[in-house]
């Protein structure tokens, strides 16, 4: 298990009183029984930014698919991509998730990126 960064719980609407920890993780689990298998290239380019895209994201999107879930979407200027990370909260009543956890991250092509601020959920931040 990795600490990444703290996330600011003011930037998560209803959700501000509702995340026990503001600690974000990435676990053993989810890099490398997920990311490094579905998305090692992308996390090799997005793995100096995520600290950033989590601690400065452009927008802040409920995700609709998953519940208590957010997405941190990012322009980065730097590798001319956008970052997309999905960050499970950690509420309370799970004891298995007890930190805000990483579930995924991507880049996200310009149309993937506006489909997913118009259709994947309410905007937090």
């Amino acid at each position: 298990m990795q600490y990444i960064t703290n996330l600011d719980k003011k930037k998560l609407g209803e959700y501000e009183n509702k995340v026990i920890t503001e600690e974000v993780i990435l676990t053993d689990e989810r890099l490398y029984e997920h990311i490094l298998l579905f998305h090692e290239e992308e996390y090799k380019q997005l793995r100096p930014y995520i600290k950033s895209i989590i601690e400065n994201p452009d927008y802040i999107i409920e995700d609709n698919r998953h519940k208590d879930t957010m997405m941190y979407l990012k322009e980065i200027e730097d590798i001319n991509k956008n970052g997309r990370i999905i960050i499970k909260l950690a509420l309370g009543q799970d004891k298995e998730h007890n930190k805000n956890s990483i579930i995924t991250l991507m880049k996200l092509n310009k149309r993937t990126w506006n489909q997913t601020i118009r259709n994947r959920g309410k905007y937090k931040w």
